[in-house]
């Protein structure tokens, strides 16, 4: 959360739309060039009383007066999110600003950075500085002049005090930098094949009246007067940016190596003059940077959700699981987040609600809003069929060692997911079923195993392959030869009779439209909660059919429930206690799996795998904390599927 913030956000009673928040401190302060200039205080939320602070500079296409705001918004966020207080200058207040002039205006708020510590909250034992572009120049000169007046280069004698200002470590030096592809030398912004020398005039000056630019005044190149004492550096360059030449950055970052002060130079492939080279890596870097060098512990920058609509930030994801969710609502009554559990959202003057909650696990989660006790899906994420209504979904990221399972990949071929309309047999109904075919179907003759896979109550035909991402799991897995390339039917489940539809239309329909291999060996049946006590009917109902079942946070109920027919599975165990071994050997592969004792169908499974285990009915079992939620059903079929079909 933070307390001073420019963010986009949706309006809830509106249902669409954005709006911004410009509740930053705007504080004068003298800069040595030009009086009357302005900065922005941001700071964390976070209980502290006091943040190491990073002073933040824009670049030189920039000269209006929302031009720091702007830098905020583009990569200033970030650092907020690491817990520093983030100062944003506006070194560019008039057109007439001369860069000698800017340096002094950015010597300038540094030390109002240091004068006003106790006034701010500023912890001054930590200051850092970044920008991007000339910014970054900037910033690279503030951090490359400490304790030095003077200096020689070759014949060229440089009057640093003259140039950048009188100061004292003490109050206008930095601790750490991070130059954002910042242009060196800008009088020779095409011509790095001069620096050779970093003791030659050439490498020293840039700039000097010319006729290309009659404008430029005389100024420093820092990569000449690096000096040993300076602080720690940390250079990201874009290696096709078309403004600064990406050669500048790899020589300064050579000067900086040579004396000990680069921390890290980060190339960024096909990266530009902005918004490739602003991403969510070189974000992390330069946050974790930063803390490095403050001596805090380095912590994951809260990421957007990828189920969020574009352009919106919120809901997002915080390093250890949290959700932090912001609405704007100003007429609302009360605002609460339904994750499971409510959270009750805390509203402030601009009317927007901010929560954050508890730490989740993995993966998907449905959510809603409740608006003044109206439970609706959150304009700002993609909306899915769940809970027998439209909701919103939060994605949370998988830890490394799970991560490739579940993620799109470049260099892994990829099937389609095709949606196709049949008119039920059975209920008279016109149907919607998605199909997985593998990458290799279009270009094989041969036939394929099905998978016949079912979602759960509340859900339809869509959830397998959004909330479950069916393909990318099978992609991922047939790519690596954990799993036989296989075709998956997903579909409708929401019927009266699921078995007769399955039989009667589901794989008739799939066996006349794809080549399939039309034998129970070829065949497997699976399906989640109420998909998975549909798959325990069918399967055992029809043996024949099936070689491979899987049964996902299912079981019969201990007691019958009058919302369905044979719910205790008194039929289905008499079918299985007639002929034990005929099971046994009809199905390959019998899976159960449950999302831990939090999953709401624990106790079902339990009793189901006790009478299964008193009958001599054989069975594989797997276990993984999460619930009755899609992360579990996700790697249930992770498992399942690499026991298919071999």
């Amino acid at each position: 959360m933070r307390k001073y913030i420019l963010s986009f956000m949706c309006l809830v009673l509106l249902m669409s739309g954005t709006a911004m928040a410009e509740t930053w401190k705007d504080v004068d302060y003298v800069g040595d060039g030009i009086v009357g200039h302005k900065l922005d205080i941001y700071t964390p939320d976070d209980g502290q009383t006091t943040h190491k602070v990073i002073v933040l500079i824009y670049g030189s296409a920039w000269f209006s007066n929302n031009a720091k705001d702007a830098a905020f918004s583009s990569y200033g966020k970030q650092l907020l999110d690491g817990g520093f207080a983030v100062v944003s200058i506006n070194h560019r207040a008039s057109t007439e600003a001369k860069f000698p002039s800017q340096i002094q205006d950015v010597k300038a708020a540094i030390r109002f950075v240091r004068g006003n510590a106790a006034k701010y909250g500023f912890d001054t034992s930590f200051v850092g500085i970044t920008g991007f572009s000339s910014g970054g120049h900037l910033s690279s000169l503030a951090g490359t002049t400490n304790g030095v007046k003077t200096k020689k280069f070759g014949k060229v004698k440089v009057d640093i005090e003259g140039s950048l200002g009188a100061y004292t470590k003490e109050s206008s030096s930095v601790d750490a930098v991070v130059d954002w592809f910042g242009p060196i030398d800008m009088s020779r912004m095409e011509r790095c094949e001069t620096y050779k020398d970093a003791n030659s005039p050439e490498a020293v000056l840039i700039g000097g009246p010319s006729a290309d630019n009659p404008d430029m005044v005389k100024a420093m190149n820092p990569m000449s007067y690096i000096d040993k004492k300076d602080p720690k550096f940390l250079v990201i360059h874009g290696n096709t940016d078309p403004v600064v030449p990406y050669c500048q950055s790899e020589y300064f970052s050579k000067a900086l190596k040579d004396a000990g002060r680069l921390a890290d130079f980060i190339t960024v492939p096909n990266g530009n003059h902005g918004p490739v080279t602003f991403n969510d890596n070189t974000f992390q870097r330069m946050v974790n940077f930063f803390q490095k060098e403050a001596g805090m512990p380095e912590t994951k920058l809260p990421k957007a959700s990828a189920l969020n609509i574009r352009r919106q930030e919120y809901p997002r994801v915080l390093g250890d699981g949290r959700v932090e969710f912001r609405i704007k609502a100003p007429t609302a009554q009360k605002v609460q987040i339904d994750l499971g559990r409510l959270y009750d959202m805390k509203k402030d003057a601009q009317g927007v609600w901010t929560c954050t909650t508890d730490p989740q696990s993995e993966g998907f989660h449905y959510y809603f809003l409740v608006v003044d006790g109206v439970k609706v899906a959150d304009p700002c994420s993609e909306t899915f069929y769940g809970c027998s209504m439209m909701s919103s979904g939060v994605e949370i990221p998988y830890p490394a060692e799970k991560q490739s399972r579940y993620e799109l990949k470049a260099d892994v071929p990829h099937g389609q997911v095709a949606r196709l309309r049949y008119k039920s047999k059975v209920s008279g109904d016109w149907k919607t079923m998605y199909v997985y075919t593998p990458a290799e179907y279009e270009t094989s003759a041969k036939s394929y195993p099905v998978l016949y896979l079912q979602h759960g109550g509340g859900e339809d035909e869509r959830g397998w392959s959004t909330q479950g991402l069916t393909d990318i799991i099978l992609d991922n897995l047939i790519a690596e030869g954990k799993a036989k390339p296989m075709i998956v039917a997903m579909m409708d489940g929401n019927s009266q009779d699921f078995t007769s539809e399955l039989l009667t239309d589901g794989i008739p329909f799939v066996e006349s439209r794809f080549r399939t291999i039309k034998t129970a060996n070829g065949r497997a049946l699976a399906g989640l909660s109420m998909g998975g006590i549909q798959t325990l009917n069918a399967s055992i109902m029809h043996p024949e059919l099936f070689s491979y079942v899987g049964v996902f946070s299912s079981g019969w109920f201990k007691n019958p429930q009058p919302f369905m027919a044979n719910s205790s599975g008194e039929q289905y165990y008499a079918k299985l206690k007639e002929r034990p071994d005929f099971y046994n050997k009809q199905f390959r592969e019998f899976f159960l799996t449950m999302g831990g004792q939090e999953d709401i169908a624990y106790e079902n499974c339990k009793a189901m795998r006790e009478r299964f285990d008193q009958m001599g009915i054989k069975h594989t079992y797997y276990e993984t904390p999460g619930g009755h939620t899609w992360p579990v059903w996700r790697e249930s079929l992770y498992f399942f599927a690499q026991k298919l079909f071999k």
